[in-house]
């Protein structure tokens, strides 16, 4: 009798605990059956939460308890309560604990006609694994590695000190004060990046890139928009094929490429590398050397501390030399085929000169100035004009040394003038 009536007991304790966790209440709204299921799990810090295959948003938050709080809102789209209820039943083997591991999902969440909202709530120092099928995801205040994916919905992060290894194939992404590596790709929306610690890798298809103040190196790609950075630490890469480049306030070096746009740079701590092939190339305080081409604008570069190469077929080329310390590099190439060359150099600058104007317009004369001291030479092209009767083609060159001799400086035009011009500050 005893041991029926413990019996008795222990299943009555079962029926209870079942039922405050998932015989809830159902209840209809519109053409679905909805339920709440809430669940608590008794763990460690350190654990990790996995939620795989489901259907809905997902929100992770943090307490100062051991353990997880899950709540589900679960939609149900199907015709009879009975088959809701069956749903519910269902899921209960959908919730799994192994240890310190939290499991959540399996057939009855990947299937068309049912969709969850989680709202979970982990430990502070915990990983969290989430694979969804089309919703949000949102993670904050958590010490721990983040790994997700959603195939059609947008990810926040915020306060996350872990690697970070993000995906989402249809959505936007925010990462904001993260402490180490971040990993993220969208295939079509935009980015939005502040406070990145680790190192940072950043794609997206679709969108625009917006990144402020990170402290390691960064690797940003976009095919379809803008690109802005501000702050940061280390090196900078970037790419974009369809949209325009900003770069503010960078301690290394930094390699942009647009295949689109304009590319403005501002106190650029190291080496530069910029091109584009639709648009102008600004650049204002540079610490090192710069290698930059457009094939469809102008090149304006103020307060360069190394040497400048520069190439553009169709715009004018400005770059001003405020190299001190003449044992460093400052070799200049600059050349444009449909514009002016004006060139800034340090009045005391060692250096060798040679500068050529190509003319190949029929009426206009143009001609190479300077503040410095060299030898003109004109090349009257009468061989070509013998070919060429329509038209008048030759060249104009001054070249010499200055203060010596030193780093070659070449210039070179077509069709506009040559401005050779002593910096004085």
């Amino acid at each position: 009798m005893k041991k029926r009536s413990m019996q008795l007991i222990l299943l009555l304790f079962a029926i209870c605990v079942t039922s405050s966790v998932f015989a809830q209440e159902l209840t209809k709204r519109g053409r679905y059956y909805v339920a709440e299921i809430t669940k608590t799990f008794k763990v460690q810090e350190g654990g990790q939460l996995i939620i795989s295959d489901v259907r809905g948003d997902v929100r992770i938050t943090t307490w100062d308890k051991k353990e997880v709080f899950v709540k589900e809102l679960k939609r149900m789209d199907v015709y009879t309560e009975k088959e809701a209820r069956t749903v519910l039943e269902k899921s209960k083997s959908n919730y799994r604990q192994r240890g310190n591991t939290i499991e959540i999902g399996g057939e009855y969440y990947s299937r068309d006609w049912i969709k969850s909202e989680f709202d979970v709530t982990v430990p502070k120092v915990f990983m969290v694994d989430i694979k969804i099928r089309g919703g949000d995801i949102s993670v904050s205040r958590l010490n721990g590695d983040v790994k997700l994916k959603t195939s059609g919905g947008d990810i926040v992060l915020e306060e996350i000190d872990g690697e970070v290894d993000a995906h989402t194939s249809g959505g936007d992404i925010e990462v904001i004060n993260s402490t180490k590596s971040v990993r993220i790709k969208t295939s079509g929306g935009d980015i939005e990046l502040e406070n990145i610690g680790g190192p940072l890798v950043a794609k997206t298809s679709g969108g625009d890139i917006v990144l402020r103040n990170s402290k390691n190196r960064i690797d940003l790609h976009t095919s379809g928009g803008s690109i802005e950075i501000k702050d940061v630490g280390g090196e900078v890469k970037a790419h974009t094929s369809g949209g325009d480049i900003e770069v503010v306030n960078t301690q290394g070096d930094v390699e942009v490429h647009t295949s689109g746009g304009d590319i403005d740079l501002r106190n650029i701590g190291g080496r530069l590398d910029a091109s584009t092939s639709g648009g102008d190339v600004k650049g204002d305080m540079i610490n090192g050397s710069v290698k930059t081409s457009t094939s469809g604008g102008d090149i304006d570069l103020k307060d360069v501390k190394g040497g400048v190469e520069g190439k553009t077929a169709g715009g004018d080329i400005s770059v001003e030399i405020t190299l001190e310390d003449f044992k460093k590099n400052h070799r200049v190439d600059l050349r444009t085929a449909g514009g002016e060359l004006v060139i800034y150099i340090p009045e005391k600058l060692p250096a060798t000169i040679r500068a050529e104007i190509e003319i190949s317009d029929r009426w206009d004369d143009y001609n190479i100035y300077s503040d410095f001291p060299l030898t003109s030479t004109e090349d009257t092209g009468e061989e070509r004009r013998s070919r060429r009767r329509h038209r008048r083609r030759r060249s104009i060159r001054s070249e010499g040394d200055i203060n010596g001799g030193g780093d070659l400086i070449e210039l070179y035009a077509v069709n506009g003038d040559i401005h050779i011009k002593k910096l004085r500050k």
